[in-house]
């Protein structure tokens, strides 16, 4: 849980620079990689949770369902879009535009501040 909660601090720190990525690609690869860092540890949390329930889990995707059948996400579609766009970003099958990429992160730092209070 310390690692998870300070992935979440890693992030927001990261976005702390979203306004110098245009000057130094630097600053966008430190934010993606803080990212995709915390979405691991995000969905680790939630298998974590979930097998406290007695059910087992074994990939994002169904740790993710699980999350929000259990109540500890509220929004399961939400996070499927942030699951397929780490997968879209992590392995660039079709690329994806730097800006919606930061919408996405953007988005995903706000609810992942609301499961690890």
């Amino acid at each position: 849980m310390e690692k998870f909660k300070q992935s979440i601090d890693d992030l927001g720190h990261a976005l702390s620079f979203i306004n110098r990525i245009e000057e130094d690609s630097f600053y966008f690869s430190g934010i993606v990689k803080s990212f995709e860092v915390c979405f691991e540890y995000s969905w680790k949390y939630f298998k974590q949770k979930i097998n406290n329930e007695g059910i087992d889990v074994y990939s994002p995707r169904e740790a993710i369902k699980q999350a929000g059948r259990i109540g500890i996400i509220n929004d399961v579609e939400k996070w499927l879009g942030f699951l397929e766009d780490r997968n879209i970003s992590v392995h660039d099958y079709l690329g994806m535009p730097p800006n919606e990429y930061l919408k996405t992160i953007q988005a995903f730092y706000i609810e992942v501040q609301k499961i690890a209070l």
